[in-house]
């Protein structure tokens, strides 16, 4: 794994629907505000600036949880 594979970034994303949205983790160091991207669990995720309210809503993906806590050393 190289240093850039190392580091995660989480962003609250919607589903298709656009009504229920997840806290996904992403490869990088922070959202550069490209439109869409695969997190962590590899799932495709359309991506946009999310609100405050976004971040308190979303749910953390344990998927991506549980993938990047069997990363670590």
């Amino acid at each position: 794994m190289t240093a850039t594979q190392t580091h995660h970034y989480w962003l609250p994303v919607p589903d298709r629907t656009g009504y229920r949205w997840t806290r996904h983790a992403f490869r990088g160091h922070k959202w550069d505000g490209r439109s869409a991207d695969t997190s962590v669990c590899n799932v495709q995720c359309a991506m946009a600036q999310p609100s405050e309210l976004d971040w308190f809503q979303a749910p953390t993906c344990q998927e991506c949880t549980r993938i990047l806590l069997g990363e670590q050393p």
